[in-house]
């Protein structure tokens, strides 16, 4: 079943260690994750406030950690945190944020390391280690619907949820091409000095779409979804968000994988890491990918919230 952990001993050791160097391509990034956070939150305080209120109470009783704040959209970052903070967590916790089809062979088993259920009695948030985004979002928010759950348990799995539900939505978190999740691809968009493709994806578009207030820039991403698409792109299940994200990282994220590479792009590694890509295979594309790319991310960001306020609904009632 793989390696067990506890949530109160990983956090322990998030906080013991020395700031550990981030683990590449940790999906979205901060203002990625706080900008889903919150375009889940106003919808709540627009259509659920009893249950916005229920989840608030659960964030304030984050006391003992320190990792973020307690306000919901530092909360989403939470997860990412731990990983960075914790080498155990980042080991521990690491595939659960990701589910990677095969580029020809979208098998949700294979991506999901065989699905193994979880243990009866056994939180969520102790393992196993070897589980995929759609099998952790369904675990979570199970526990959040039994009143039998711990209040410490309880606290994780709302914790991981906001994070997860985030990162189910990502392209590069949606295809295994072996390539790190985009970080041993340089990307070059007409003259334009090249980037790595995660850096591209996660970074540069997340901040071109937010702006540089998250509020407003939730505010903006939720008025632009007509109401007929936020009803769809609410529906469904984890399973059949996670394959709609696969066929995004197909279509528009890796559409420059038709033609051929040319030729290797070297990167400086990342602050207090060794360089894990010395020569990434570079693509060079035209200004059309930057504009499907960026209404692709803005799409992703805008569906991330939308389910994620779909899930905490319908977790709390």
């Amino acid at each position: 079943m793989g390696r067990w952990i506890g949530p109160v001993g990983v956090a322990v050791a998030g906080l013991a260690a020395l700031l550990l160097p981030m683990q590449a391509c940790l999906a979205w990034g901060p203002e990625g994750h706080r900008v889903i956070a919150l375009v889940a939150d106003r919808l709540l305080q627009q259509g659920d406030p009893s249950v916005r209120t229920k989840i608030l109470a659960i964030l304030a009783t984050d006391k003992g950690s320190r990792l973020t704040k307690n306000d919901i959209a530092s909360e989403a970052t939470w997860a990412d945190v731990l990983r960075e903070k914790s080498e155990e967590a980042r080991h521990a916790t690491g595939p659960w944020h990701s589910t990677r089809f095969s580029p020809d062979n979208p098998d949700l088993a294979r991506a999901c390391f065989g699905r193994n259920p979880l243990p009866s009695g056994y939180p969520a948030s102790h393992g196993p280690q070897e589980n995929c985004s759609v099998d952790k979002i369904e675990q979570f928010a199970r526990e959040l619907r039994d009143p039998e759950t711990s209040p410490g348990e309880r606290l994780a799995a709302l914790q991981f949820l906001l994070n997860l539900v985030g990162d189910l939505n990502d392209p590069l978190h949606a295809i295994d091409r072996a390539d790190q999740g985009g970080e041993c691809v340089a990307l070059q968009i007409g003259s334009k000095p090249p980037v790595r493709l995660s850096s591209y994806w996660q970074e540069t578009l997340v901040a071109e779409v937010v702006g540089p207030d998250p509020t407003k820039g939730a505010a903006r991403i939720l008025a632009s979804v007509p109401a007929a698409e936020a009803q769809k792109w609410a529906a469904g299940n984890p399973e059949a968000w996670a394959r709609e994200t696969y066929e995004v990282a197909k279509s528009v994220t890796y559409s420059l994988a038709a033609g051929q590479p040319e030729g290797k792009q070297s990167f400086p590694p990342r602050p207090g890491q060794g360089e894990s890509c010395p020569a990434a295979d570079l693509y060079r594309v035209g200004p059309d990918y930057e504009t499907k790319a960026l209404a692709a991310v803005k799409q992703q960001l805008a569906k991330a919230g939308l389910r994620l306020a779909r899930v905490l609904r319908d977790s709390f009632k």
